[in-house]
């Protein structure tokens, strides 16, 4: 059998094979890009444009973030009132 005898529905089914591969090779390039560009997004590039709060979508950190930095502040309450305590002490005020 000559190519030009070739069954029309066979041939329809080849050529529409090769357009999903074409699409799939062309899917798979946009994927690989992605990837890419999500690898060359830094730290500080994500600190720049989000600010502090944008360098992590894991909830975990924020709240362990926000626990440290209550600690902090009220470390620094109790200190501050030892200091004006004390003050007050040493200045006859304060019994």
């Amino acid at each position: 059998m000559e190519e030009s005898e070739i069954n029309p529905d066979i041939q329809e089914k080849v050529e529409s094979l090769a357009d999903n591969a074409r699409e799939q090779d062309i899917n798979n390039a946009d994927k690989k890009n992605t990837e890419l560009n999500f690898k060359n997004d830094s730290v500080f590039k994500r600190v720049l444009e989000n600010g502090f709060d944008g360098i992590t979508t894991n909830p975990n950190y924020k709240l362990l973030a926000l626990l440290i930095i209550l600690l902090i502040n009220l470390s620094l309450f109790f200190l501050v009132g030892n200091l004006g305590k004390s003050f007050l002490k040493n200045s006859g005020l304060l019994g």
